[in-house]
């Protein structure tokens, strides 16, 4: 078990580095000047030297890859080349809107997603079977960016039920207010694959020999769906919730500016536009190391809710 957990771990680190490897690479691929965007458009060549000089991007591929790397070690990600600010103070301040987007989204996904396939399962090919998959089908079809429009249109614009963009001014209930509709946009598609992963998983667990046992027994049938059913079908689903936790930690670019919210997305959206390698490197570090552990996790839950996964 230990040495399960510590390869996970290992593997964890492992893609981490990789992928913030390969973003590294395609950045300093990119037809552009860095020096350029830092100093600005009216800077002079002696300027451009000094920022050059200052910030290692003088020299080739390998030598900046190594400063970065160096740079990390002492855990120091550098300055923003837009703002001058440390990028560790620039991440810290727009984490946790995103940490709260993303659990917001996580929350819906679960608690919509998970109800409507049980009951798509447990009334297969009756009324509700069809009409669940037919709301999966909607919302798996529908991109985030039309998902997020039409909530601004009929939540913001048309009944004025929710405020259409921001952060809120700080208030706990002004804040959830703020919340509601770019939670919902990034939940639609995750709530319609839920519904489908559990009425998927539920409908084998509940033809399985023990599930009939335990009707022959006599037990009531919602305990025989919770208790012996669903939780066979838990394993892919903390599994593909991890992947999705760490998904959305890494900044959920559409939703976040469709919706003016202040999180990592939405920065990686402006750094990204201006050339600021320093954060948008930093941002992808951040959601490597994200989704890495949400996965770490997921599968340390899936290792105690099924026994028989230990033995890998």
């Amino acid at each position: 078990m230990i040495r399960l957990v510590v390869r996970r771990v290992a593997w964890a680190l492992l893609i981490a580095w990789f992928v913030v490897t390969a973003t590294f690479v395609l950045v300093a691929a990119v037809p552009a000047d860095p020096a350029r965007a830092l100093a600005g458009p009216h800077a002079t060549p002696e300027e451009l030297v000094r920022v050059r000089a200052a910030y290692c991007l003088d020299e080739g591929v390998l030598v900046r890859y190594g400063c970065y790397v160096a740079r990390m070690a002492h855990a120091d990600l550098g300055e923003s080349y837009r703002t001058r600010q440390p990028v560790t103070e620039l991440l810290a301040a727009h984490a946790w809107p995103t940490v709260q987007l993303a659990l917001a989204a996580l929350a819906l996904q679960l608690g919509f997603g998970v109800p409507l396939g049980v009951l798509a399962a447990v009334r297969r090919g009756r009324w509700p079977d069809a009409a669940a998959g037919l709301v999966g089908l909607l919302g798996a079809s529908a991109p985030t960016f039309v998902v997020g429009s039409l909530l601004v249109w009929l939540g913001a614009f048309h009944f004025g039920w929710f405020p259409i963009a921001g952060y809120g001014d700080g208030g706990v209930l002004d804040r959830l207010w703020h919340l509601v509709l770019p939670a919902l946009a990034l939940a639609a598609a995750g709530t319609a694959y839920y519904a489908r992963v559990v009425r998927t998983e539920l409908g084998e667990a509940l033809d399985a020999d023990h599930v009939r046992t335990a009707r022959a027994k006599g037990l009531p049938e919602w305990r025989v769906v919770l208790r012996h059913g669903l939780r066979g079908a838990l394993g892919p689903l903390v599994t593909i919730a991890g992947l999705d936790l760490g998904g959305l930690l890494g900044g959920a670019v559409v939703a976040e500016s469709i919706f003016a919210w202040p999180g990592l997305g939405r920065e990686l959206l402006v750094a990204s536009t201006e050339l600021d390698v320093p954060v948008i490197l930093g941002i992808v570090l951040v959601g490597a190391l994200a989704i890495s552990l949400a996965n770490l996790a997921a599968d340390l839950v899936v290792l105690a809710l099924d026994p028989r996964t230990r033995g890998g």
